[in-house]
């Protein structure tokens, strides 16, 4: 591939590093989300999700998110220690989702997202777990 041919964002995403780099990641390739963990991701992660499920909670201690609804409509639900905020990005929107914020995704009607997400410490709990967590003590 040309190094300056197009690129799909929903196939090929960018890690964006601090020092201005762009690398080209395969995101099509099989294991890719699983060895996302592994890999060290020095800066950002830039790329197009298709968002057709709700999604399970996540956090980034490395700093803000971007998101931006390229079509369709998610809420985001942050999780603000005593209380919750949910946000509705429609097409077009985009929102800063704050560093060491619990959030997850809601999809109202299935669209495609861009994220920038910081990378690589990023922390993931199931909806299970995050209840549990939230769940006062006896």
């Amino acid at each position: 591939m040309s190094q300056h041919s197009s690129l799909d964002p929903q196939r090929t995403f960018l890690q964006l590093t601090p020092q201005g780099e762009a690398e080209r990641l395969d995101a099509a390739a099989p294991g890719f989300w699983q060895s996302l963990g592994e890999r060290h991701l020095d800066g950002r992660l830039l790329g197009v999700v298709r968002m057709d499920q709700d999604s399970h909670w996540e956090m980034h201690p490395g700093g803000d998110e971007i998101l931006v609804a390229l079509s369709g409509s998610i809420e985001i639900v942050l999780d603000l220690g005593d209380e919750t905020e949910t946000l509705t990005l429609e097409a077009g929107q985009m929102c800063i989702v704050p560093r060491d914020v619990w959030h997850r995704l809601i999809v109202n009607e299935p669209g495609k997202l861009l994220f920038a997400t910081p990378g690589p410490t990023t922390h993931h709990r199931s909806l299970t777990e995050h209840r549990g967590l939230r769940t006062p003590q006896p």
